[in-house]
C-alpha cells in the first residue's frame, strides 16, 4: 500500500476534530467557540498581521510590499463592514501624533 494513502481508520481520526486534538483543553476551547467567533478572531490575527508586514515594508522603503499590504487591506475592510478599518490604522502611522 502506498504511503500516501489513507486507511479509513486514519481519516476517520482526522475528520473527528475532538478525538485529533493533543489535549483535553483544545478540545474544550474548541467545543466553546462559535465558528463566527473563529472567523472574527482569524481576522483580528490578519489585521495585526498586515499591519506588522506594512511597518516593516515602510522601514525599509519597500513600496511595493506597502502596496500589496493596502490593497489586502483594503479587501479585508470591504469584507468586514462593521468593525474597525485597518486603512485608517495603516493612514494613521504616517500622521503625526497631536500633542
Amino acid at each position: 500500500m502506498s504511503p500516501y494513502l489513507m486507511n479509513a481508520s486514519a481519516l476517520a481520526s482526522l475528520s473527528d476534530a475532538d478525538t485529533a486534538t493533543v489535549s483535553s483543553l483544545a478540545a474544550r476551547r474548541r467545543s466553546q467557540i462559535t465558528v463566527a467567533q473563529a472567523e472574527q478572531l482569524a481576522a483580528d490575527r490578519l489585521a495585526v498581521s498586515l499591519l506588522s508586514e506594512f511597518r516593516a515594508a515602510w522601514s525599509v522603503g519597500d513600496r511595493d510590499g506597502m502596496s500589496a499590504v493596502m490593497l489586502a487591506a483594503i479587501d479585508l475592510d470591504r469584507a468586514a463592514p462593521g468593525e474597525p478599518r485597518l486603512m485608517d490604522e495603516i493612514r494613521g502611522l504616517s500622521t503625526p501624533a497631536a500633542a
